[in-house]
């Protein structure tokens, strides 16, 4: 019997729990979105406090990000998307953990080896960037 997982339900909670965190960081500029909505049409439409509690336009806010986390989950194109996410990154060479047997010092080349990569990387890229953007100046100064 084959015993691999299915990777569909493989990271389910991952998912879910990543959907419910684009819903609260979603929920910080939709509150202030409706409350300043709410403020402007102040002469229509009011911003009580709902049971003494919360005020309509942060309910308002609330209630959207959770169809929004509602929509991440039925989707299943973002659903799948972002499980392939969760499986690619189950494939990336983290730095080691504790309890692995293997001297600090270990670690430690291994990370500034590759914090040396990424920052060769990026001084290259930088000089990449800078010698083409020189020549299309100089190339619009002409044209101009």
């Amino acid at each position: 019997m084959n015993s691999t997982k299915n990777p569909a339900k493989v990271n389910y909670k991952n998912i879910v729990i990543t959907f419910v965190c684009v819903g609260i960081l979603a929920w910080f500029p939709l509150s202030t979105l409706m409350f300043n909505i709410f403020d402007l049409l102040s002469g229509w439409i009011p911003n009580p406090k709902v049971l003494g509690v919360v005020e309509l336009s942060n309910l308002v806010s609330i209630v959207l990000s959770s169809l929004i986390v509602v929509g991440l989950v039925k989707n299943q194109g973002t659903y799948n998307f972002t499980n392939e996410v969760f499986i690619e990154l189950g494939k990336v060479s983290w730095p080691l953990k504790k309890g692995t047997g293997i001297p600090f010092y270990e670690k430690t080349r291994q990370l500034r080896e590759s914090t040396l990569v990424v920052l060769i990387s990026i001084v290259l890229l930088a000089i990449v960037i800078a010698g083409v953007d020189v020549v299309l100046q100089f190339f619009m100064k002409v044209i101009f």
